[in-house]
């Protein structure tokens, strides 16, 4: 363990070095986004914004300012909003763990039981069917999908007037209630309203591929000894399916679970731009067309180390779940 900690502290340390590398390398410059494009501008103001945001720096003097920034939790100010970057992100943090958060944690649920049911009834009607649509939704670009719950709930298809109208856009009404968040019932229901869309999206989208790996984790087990050896018992099949195979099928889904997690933290970039939810990813969409650095370093930054962290949270969960795993 302290090995594998010491790998999460390198590679933490070359996610920071290849961030600031990488967006310090791009083309263009920040300042023509930041300043109108009038020939009467006041030259003085830009000035002073070069010099507060530190462009003339050479790129050492800038990866040293950005290190010290980093470890003292100044992330700087966004170059498009003047405010801190550590303020606008906690603020659209808090709707991409409410929109990915409870999309995943359904995605888990819905695909570990689906996939389980599956490998339990191998080979009837209901794994055909669920492996035939997994693979199906798998394979499908979640942009496309995406654009097509757009068009599907935004129409009353075939002049069917009793087809449910929803949301297709935003997070909540703001005609009706401004942009201030509020914890009231009516409130409550129309983010909720305003989330069934792009939920669905990233659910429909994602628990094929949990339920494929858990059917496949399980079918595996099943085929070893220990399992005949409980049915010999005389243990029924939900007994065998519940208290062995489920045990020891777990190991693979502890990974994605675990990328799950990262990816709630990394936000839902296709589905947050089209569906225009103020998450991180729409965010970091913005961020990259005005060549907002500031933004771009936090987002990239909290997105690799969240990898690294949920697979090392990954590895040590498995050392307890599977005592013949051995990490050296």
């Amino acid at each position: 363990m302290i090995k594998r900690s010491i790998n999460v502290v390198i590679t933490i340390f070359g996610i920071l070095t290849l961030n600031f590398l990488l967006i310090h390398m791009m083309p263009g410059d920040p300042i023509h986004n930041m300043v109108p494009r009038n020939p009467k501008f006041n030259d003085n103001i830009k000035w002073e914004l070069i010099d507060k945001f530190h462009f003339n720096d050479s790129l050492p003097e800038k990866y040293v300012y950005y290190l010290k920034n980093t470890f003292s939790g100044d992330w700087g100010i966004s170059y498009q909003d003047s405010r801190p970057v550590l303020d606008i992100i906690m603020m659209d943090m808090r709707w991409t763990l409410l929109l990915v958060g409870t999309s995943t944690l359904f995605t888990m649920l819905l695909g570990m039981v689906i996939g389980a049911f599956s490998a339990y009834r191998r080979g009837g009607t209901f794994d055909l069917v669920s492996t035939g649509l997994g693979l199906f939704f798998y394979g499908m670009p979640i942009f496309w999908f995406a654009l097509i719950l757009q068009l599907s709930f935004s129409t009353h298809p075939l002049g069917m007037q009793w087809w449910p109208q929803l949301p297709t856009g935003g997070y909540f009404d703001t005609g009706e209630y401004g942009s201030t968040f509020e914890w009231s019932p009516p409130f409550i229901l129309s983010v909720l309203k305003y989330m069934i869309l792009p939920a669905a999206t990233l659910a429909i989208g994602s628990v094929a591929g949990v339920a494929l790996v858990m059917r496949s984790s399980l079918i595996d087990v099943m085929t070893e000894d220990y399992i005949l050896t409980a049915r010999a018992k005389g243990l029924n099949d939900y007994q065998v399916l519940r208290h062995h195979a489920l045990r020891n099928g777990m190991p693979p889904m502890i990974a994605l679970i675990a990328m799950g997690i990262a990816f709630v933290i990394g936000g839902a970039y296709q589905v947050e731009v089209i569906f225009n939810y103020p998450g991180i990813g729409l965010r970091t969409v913005n961020a990259i067309y005005t060549k907002d650095f500031p933004v771009l370093q936090f987002v990239v930054v909290i997105g690799g180390v969240a990898v690294v962290v949920a697979n090392f949270i990954a590895d040590v969960v498995l050392i307890y779940i599977d005592p013949r795993i051995r990490i050296t």
